[in-house]
């Protein structure tokens, strides 16, 4: 009997072993693939990864945010809502796991922006407001995160250039209006920049906010920056096609 049961506990050991260096090794391939700019295979990989270890926070966390990422692509906000809903779960998942991993509040953040962008305007309201929350708990976590400033830049730009409608939902939920500018989303956007320069996205978005702001001599500037930057994520290239038609509608 004793025997049995020094062979089923080592059996088991073996098996929990294994299962974690299959994780290990499918969220390493998922890395690679994204390096590679194949966020489709880097995604299954991912999600691979979640379906042996429900708990496991940076496959949840890269799951959640290449699945915002694939919903940004589709054409209709129909198509759009499930997948950023999804990439929501994910998040909550990786939260409920570790709630002071920066990811996983970013990730989160990411998910709720991109669902606020397809929402009407009570549930937009409500997004943002979540949204400040996880992109001041990423940076609290580490004020370094330049994708949690570029998220912070985008509420700051959002909340500023609100309609009516959902600034008086807002100022329901807050109990007034929540302290935002084109400043501010310029300056988050330029720190996010400084920390990361290569961030094509990041460099769209500023140049977005100077427009905004009536910068246009900044904005056209900062897009032609933009387009002579590497290519890092698989979307930076249709990032850059834009710079360039924004560029012709500035001139």
């Amino acid at each position: 009997m004793f025997k049995l049961s020094c062979l089923i506990i080592a059996l088991l050991a073996f098996t929990f072993s294994t299962q974690a260096q299959t994780v290990d090794t499918l969220v390493a391939r998922g890395m690679s693939f994204e390096k590679d700019m194949e966020e489709a295979q880097a995604l299954k990989q991912y999600q691979a990864a979640v379906a042996l270890d429900s708990g496991n926070v940076q496959a949840l966390c890269r799951a959640s945010v290449l699945t915002s990422r694939e919903g940004n692509r589709q054409k209709t906000a129909v198509q759009k809502i499930p997948y950023f809903t999804n990439a929501k779960t994910l998040a909550a998942t990786a939260l409920r796991k570790s709630a002071d991993s920066k990811e996983a509040n970013y990730a989160m953040a990411l998910a709720l922006m991109h669902l606020s962008s397809a929402n009407g305007a009570k549930e937009k309201a409500a997004d943002l407001k979540a949204i400040k929350i996880y992109a001041d708990k990423a940076l609290l976590i580490d004020p370094k995160y330049a994708q949690a400033w570029n998220i912070l830049g985008k509420w700051n730009y959002e909340v500023s250039t609100l309609n009516f409608a959902e600034r008086t939902a807002l100022k329901f939920l807050f109990g007034k209006l929540p302290i935002a500018s084109l400043d501010n989303a310029i300056n988050d956007y330029l720190k996010c920049r400084q920390l990361d320069p290569g961030y094509i996205q990041n460099v769209y978005d500023l140049a977005v906010a100077y427009h905004a702001k009536g910068q246009d001599v900044e904005a056209i500037t900062t897009l032609n920056q933009a387009i002579h930057l590497r290519p890092v994520l698989q979307d930076d290239r249709s990032v850059q096609e834009n710079c360039r038609k924004m560029i012709q509608q500035l001139q």
